[in-house]
């Protein structure tokens, strides 16, 4: 029996137009778009409504654990994915960490249990690669045919970083099987060099953060990355662009032609690094995420490159730790602060607000960022990101007129705290679609744990990067 449902009465917005029609679903797939739809069963009166292609959020971090404080982030699989979806979100990446002696696959098989049975929406994972050896580096085509073409390099971490030798080997194999190597830009000499300093120097509060890792030493990084990049003729995607520094030398190189796209997220384009005042004591550890928010100084430069393409997406970087019990490990010294910030369930609604309700980006221009283009860039194109006959039908409708005012207790995540409370946001959804079932109505969610899919995505295609 064919499963139908007709939205009704919206408009509907894709990254290059809006259009009063309706939209026929039918298992779960996108069947029919135009006017005078036959009616179903099941009709969505999206009179006055917004009707979108759902949230793709590329950059999350569920159940990941952080070996050196034993603890893992506070959201699974499945309050992390209900969380998404109340936020309009039917599809995330999140990462398969390569510890040091594993090869690739035994972490991708590691995270694909973590996950069973647990997301409520659709999902991948990109390979952090952590230990570069020959038997590693022979795994990578296999497992980008089978749906992993992303890889996650970080040049900081003592646990994760890649130095620049084993970095152009990677970038080199990544390059020549259709991959994209995906970085975390911040030089690891310069932040161990000012962490010793302040620490040695009794500087221990979440305050001296931001200061262990100014702008410099991610901007540094970036134009490193992309020297590197450009030697081994690699694909790269440039991970939470904080600053103007980073951005300048991304634009530098997009354009001198270079296939490289890159990526901010909400909290370094609307809080800046007040947060850290030293008046707001230990409470200030809730803000610790690395890169650091900036001074307001970057706000416009990183707004005016999402406006002119500079910059391709908006993804959270969703590294939930509860205050309680977790961030409080950092008391009396600030490298135990777990780094990351919630943001899974607001990052739409935080840009929607900031950016077309303020008339910095077009509603056409916030699809791009939130959804289109990451599907583009990391291989789910046009099955998810689109309003297109054969899509699936993972789609939001918003009321642009509503407004709520966050708290963390409206929110889904499992953590006790939302960086964002207080702010009045437009742009929540009322209704999530995940393959044309109704998972979230108005923040309230109904749909079974392990109803979500994994993606198998698609090669990297440099000729299709935005």
């Amino acid at each position: 029996m064919k499963r139908e449902l007709l939205i009704q009465g919206g408009t509907l917005v894709t990254a290059s137009e809006s259009t009063r029609a309706d939209l026929l679903v039918r298992d779960g797939k996108i069947a029919s778009i135009g006017s005078l739809l036959p009616n179903t069963s099941t009709v969505i009166d999206a009179r006055g409504q917004l009707v979108m292609p759902g949230g793709i959020d590329s950059h999350v971090h569920l159940q990941h654990p952080i070996d050196r404080l034993s603890i893992e982030t506070a959201d699974d699989f499945h309050t992390g994915t209900v969380a998404a979806a109340c936020g309009g979100v039917t599809s995330i990446v999140d990462f398969a960490l390569q510890r040091h002696g594993e090869t690739l696959r035994q972490a991708v098989r590691r995270r694909l249990r973590d996950a069973n049975d647990k997301p409520v929406i659709d999902y991948g994972f990109h390979i952090i690669v952590t230990d570069v050896r020959d038997d590693v580096l022979e795994e990578i085509p296999a497992l980008i045919e089978e749906g992993f073409p992303s890889y996650k390099i970080y040049m900081t971490y003592a646990d994760k970083v890649v130095h620049d030798d084993a970095l152009l080997r990677l970038l080199e194999v990544t390059a020549a099987n259709d991959g994209l190597a995906y970085l975390h830009c911040e030089n690891d000499c310069a932040v161990n060099h000012l962490i010793h300093g302040f620490i040695s120097s009794g500087k221990t509060g979440p305050e001296f953060h931001p200061q262990s890792r100014p702008p410099l030493v991610e901007g540094e990084a970036t134009h490193r990355a992309l020297v590197l990049g450009e030697l081994a003729d690699a694909p790269l995607c440039i991970a939470h662009v904080t600053s103007s520094d980073a951005l300048r030398h991304v634009q530098k190189a997009r354009a001198r032609g270079l296939p490289v796209v890159c990526e901010t997220c909400p909290q370094y384009l609307v809080l800046t690094d007040n947060e850290y005042n030293p008046e707001r004591g230990f409470e200030a550890a809730k803000f610790v995420c690395s890169p650091p928010l900036r001074g307001a100084e970057h706000h416009e430069v990183l707004w005016e490159g999402l406006a002119d393409g500079s910059i391709q997406q908006v993804a959270s970087d969703h590294a939930p730790f509860r205050f309680t019990g977790q961030k409080e490990q950092g008391r009396g010294n600030f490298t135990r602060i777990p780094n990351g910030l919630p943001g899974i369930e607001t990052r739409l609604a935080l840009i929607y607000t900031e950016g077309v309700k303020t008339g910095r980006l077009t509603q056409e221009e916030f699809v791009a960022l939130v959804s289109t283009q990451p599907a583009r860039i990391f291989g789910m194109y046009p099955k998810k990101g689109s309003l297109q006959v054969g899509a699936d039908a993972d789609l939001i409708l918003i009321d642009p007129q509503r407004a709520i005012q966050i708290t963390h207790e409206k929110l889904h995540s499992n953590v006790d705290y939302s960086p964002f409370s207080g702010m009045l946001l437009y742009g929540m959804p009322t209704l999530t679609l995940s393959r044309g079932e109704v998972i979230n109505r108005d923040g309230v969610f109904n749909a079974t744990a392990g109803r979500g899919e994994f993606i198998a995505r698609d090669t990297c295609d440099r000729t299709r990067l935005p």
